[in-house]
């Protein structure tokens, strides 16, 4: 089988996985992104079932296009074969320690986006509970607490139930994601963290630190009722303490120093009795952001709104591959497309295009998507709104090099051979002359990806970019400059966005150096 339609085949295969998984409503890994288009709640409720057809509608085209183009390979492939000249720049290309290995990098990030919430979510792959499992994480239905015996009016907390689960040892067990937290709206506000006390110095699990801090002690019969709220110094209590009646409301105040108290003053009446204060285990309440804490699986730690870190870098990087193969798909078939035509035609249609792409060349990129953001709402902004208002502007540079090398190739004798055989203009343009000045759209390709990766990551920073149902790098880094007490933010960010952008930069070059025809050309 040849590689076209082979390429064909994975098309089809991949388009009817995806339908059959809207059909029968699965949330399959990556496929489940062809319907996740969506219309804004304003509409939604203006217009009751059309956000549905709307999902469907842009689901379907995409599945349509897939299988089109799966067409066309199959039945336009059956003799390809490799050009002897592509061959050997594949072959320079291998030979490119750095720029291969980065590709090799670059294709496993790829690879690693594509399990989706089977590997970052907070929905359970599977739970077994009573004798019946379930698999919540790959169906649209979310099931309810009583469906594991909890409440009815509550979601299931599949991270929770796996607790107590584990607690009762009952044969019932929950299998999460590696990262059990979505990559959106999926806050941990709060940790309780127990102090550990050694002769008589209180510390956080696992450290030689004294703690300091606010610590709180709960009534050890009501695990939710304040007993004491103290302010630790050096490992042992100092300053103002609160005390706390059994129903949770303050009522009196001590003063301590150095763990030794000094006074104590408690209110009257029957409110004012005071819980028995029979327990000294203290517990740290830890707001976000909050450091990487394996015990919690914040790999990586969290941001000021308590959203796990790495689940939202997972989620950037997914979105940036998304918005990557969009971008290059819109701006390379236009860019190609008016580049080959304004070169072969020449003439007013040249001169009208050129005029075109002065005009568009001044505006200015970054206003307009402030504008649109700001017009229509950044709630309401998409991946595609994004992507189609940069490929507005970036065809121009495709087109740029597709005229100059058509305005050479249509005086080349293999043209006005195809025209004395009676070729039409679109077969001698995308037939003829395309596959000849491709190599020089392939080595684009790679810079153009950074351009997507560098831009979304800015407009999201300064605040016009994707909305917060989105993960979004820019986000992240906006939160940790704001919060530089926390730099496993700013620093995960940094780490991650450089890495991808050196394995891309590597293999732009690498690719550049193996098609550059003034380094392996020879005159004869």
């Amino acid at each position: 089988m040849t590689f076209p339609r082979k390429i064909a085949l994975l098309l089809v295969l991949t388009a009817i996985a995806a339908a059959l998984g809207r059909f029968y409503e699965l949330e399959l890994p990556t496929l489940r992104w062809f319907f996740s288009f969506e219309m804004s709640d304003g509409w939604r409720e203006a217009l009751p079932g059309l956000g549905r057809i709307f999902t469907n509608l842009v689901g379907c085209s995409f599945i349509s296009l897939m299988m089109l183009t799966a067409v066309l390979l199959w039945f336009g492939g059956g003799k390809f074969e490799w050009n002897p000249m592509t061959l050997r720049r594949m072959k320079r290309f291998r030979s490119s320690s750095r720029g291969f290995r980065s590709f090799v990098l670059l294709i496993g990030l790829v690879v690693l986006t594509l399990p989706d919430h089977a590997l970052v979510g907070r929905k359970a792959l599977i739970v077994k509970y009573e004798g019946k499992w379930y698999f919540p994480a790959f169906l649209t239905k979310n099931y309810t607490a009583d469906a594991f015996g909890g409440s009815p009016d509550q979601s299931a907390d599949y991270r929770e139930l796996k607790k107590s689960f584990s607690l009762e040892n009952d044969g019932n067990f929950v299998i999460m994601p590696l990262i059990p937290w979505d990559t959106t709206f999926d806050t941990d506000e709060l940790q309780k963290i127990a102090l550990v006390k050694r002769e008589g110095v209180y510390y956080e699990p696992n450290s030689q630190t004294p703690y300091q801090g606010l610590a709180t002690s709960y009534d050890p019969d009501q695990t939710d009722v304040k007993q004491r709220e103290a302010s630790f110094r050096k490992g042992r209590l100092q300053g103002l303490a609160t005390l706390f009646n059994r129903k949770g409301d303050p009522i009196g105040k001590e003063q301590w120093t150095a763990g030794t108290r000094n006074s104590q003053e408690i209110g009257e009446g029957e409110d004012a009795e005071v819980a028995r204060l029979t327990s000294d285990d203290y517990f740290a309440l830890k707001y976000p952001p909050s450091g990487p804490s394996w015990k919690r699986g914040h790999l990586l730690g969290t941001d000021s709104r308590g959203w796990d870190l790495f689940a939202q870098i997972y989620g950037g990087l997914q979105v940036v591959c998304k918005a990557s193969v969009l971008y290059v798909l819109l701006t390379f078939s236009i860019g190609i497309s008016m580049g080959l035509i304004s070169g072969y035609f020449g003439g007013w249609f040249d001169l009208f295009m050129q005029r075109v792409i002065e005009v568009m060349s001044n505006i200015p990129f970054l206003f307009i998507v402030m504008i649109i953001a700001s017009r229509i709402g950044r709630d309401n902004v998409s991946i595609v709104a994004i992507v189609a208002v940069m490929s507005f502007f970036s065809w121009i540079g495709v087109s740029i090099y597709k005229r100059t090398a058509a305005l050479k190739e249509r005086e080349r004798d293999y043209v006005a051979a195809a025209r004395v055989l009676g070729a039409g203009t679109p077969r001698i343009i995308f037939r003829h002359i395309l596959p000849n000045v491709l190599s020089t759209t392939i080595t684009l390709v790679p810079f153009y990806i950074t351009g997507v990766a560098t831009s979304l990551t800015a407009l999201d920073f300064i605040g016009f970019g994707l909305p917060d149902r989105y993960p979004s790098w820019g986000t992240l880094l906006a939160d940790g400059l704001a919060n530089l007490e926390a730099p496993w933010i700013v620093g995960s960010v940094f780490v991650v966005l450089v890495t991808l952008l050196l394995l891309i930069t590597f293999v732009g070059e690498a690719i550049r150096e193996a098609f550059d025809p003034k380094k392996f050309t020879t005159y004869s």
